[in-house]
């Protein structure tokens, strides 16, 4: 991928953006806006530390860890169907468990997919590692994005608007 910062963040190095880390190199819930020029869109991605083991384009929650320096990790995908809903974001590389990396929330986001087709309402389920069809033709609190691509399974380009976050369904 080739980045270009857009907010003048010049303490970070846009390479870090995919490559995980076993130390910290920057501040946690540190966000950057760029532009992808190989996807021709702005994306935003918020430095965090992975609670696990992660697959490329693998949806997690990101909330506030318990950390003595209050960390912002990820957390598995679990329902919650009520409040403002919960941030989902996506390494562009795979990730060891324990480790830091920056996580694309917003913009062309390539993730693990189940099958649907471009234009689908995307969502994530309870204990979901994929984006599946929401199965709704209409937007709602639980729709993350638009599928960009057809997929029978494997990885698809989706796109999330900036600040979204969503409910997620049980099942």
């Amino acid at each position: 991928m080739t980045y270009q910062a857009i907010n003048n963040i010049a303490a970070i190095d846009l390479d870090s953006l995919d490559t995980p880390s076993a130390t910290k190199e920057y501040p946690l819930a540190t966000p950057i806006e760029i532009n992808d020029t190989s996807k021709g869109q702005v994306s935003v991605f918020f430095y965090c530390k992975s609670h696990a083991t992660l697959s490329a384009g693998q949806p997690v929650e990101l909330v506030e860890g318990t950390g003595g320096d209050a960390e912002f990790v990820t957390v598995g995908i679990t329902t919650i169907e009520d409040g403002q809903g919960v941030l989902i974001g996506f390494p562009t590389t795979d990730v060891t468990s324990g480790y830091y990396f920056w996580a694309q929330i917003s913009g062309i986001i390539t993730a693990k997919a189940g099958a649907f087709s471009a234009g689908d309402q995307i969502t994530v389920l309870n204990g979901g590692t994929t984006v599946t069809e929401e199965d709704q033709t209409n937007r709602t609190a639980h729709t993350l994005g638009l599928a960009k691509t057809n997929t029978s399974g494997g990885l698809a380009d989706i796109v999330i608007m900036p600040g979204r976050r969503i409910h997620v369904a049980a099942s």
